[in-house]
């Protein structure tokens, strides 16, 4: 028997703007200084400047940030997309410029875009024995030869991690 129901969903929109500023500064392989993140992170701040960190997170598929006790996740506009990918594939130019100690000129022009965020779990502060037992575990798998799960740059920005 096919069902059929309504639910409420709770949405926040605004808009982004990656600046050259953002673009220059940015590391290619660092996710904490993507300059997608450090421009989302900059308006969230603007927006609520009463959290100092929203725990942003970016990658190809999606940006994940904390905000007013709530987690919320919007899907990746295309045009950031499409430049993040870009910005990341500029690594070996950026070391070379690095080491020769000249100025590097990113492909990457300043753009924007919105962010439509759905709102999501209740953020819930981590316990003690919850922590005391994600700890065993990862000594479990440690000791039966597992190996710590590594993202790679091509993992994080193309295959989503």
């Amino acid at each position: 028997m096919l069902k059929t129901s309504t639910k409420k969903i709770e949405t926040i929109k605004f808009p982004v703007n990656v600046t050259r500023v953002d673009i220059e500064e940015g590391e290619c392989l660092l996710a904490n200084k993507c300059m997608v993140r450090v421009a989302v992170e900059r308006k969230l701040r603007e927006i609520d400047p009463s959290m100092p960190n929203h725990h942003t997170r970016v990658d190809a598929g999606h940006i994940k940030f904390n905000y007013r006790g709530h987690r919320y996740a919007a899907d990746t506009a295309r045009v950031a997309k499409a430049n993040l990918i870009e910005f990341d594939d500029e690594v070996r130019e950026r070391r070379k410029a690095k080491k020769s100690l000249t100025a590097f000129k990113s492909k990457v022009e300043p753009f924007g875009f919105k962010v439509v965020a759905i709102k999501g779990a209740k953020l819930q502060p981590t316990t003690r024995k919850r922590k005391d037992n994600i700890n065993i575990a990862r000594k479990e798998r440690q000791a039966a030869g597992q190996k710590p799960k590594k993202y790679t740059l091509h993992k994080r920005v193309v295959g989503f991690a």
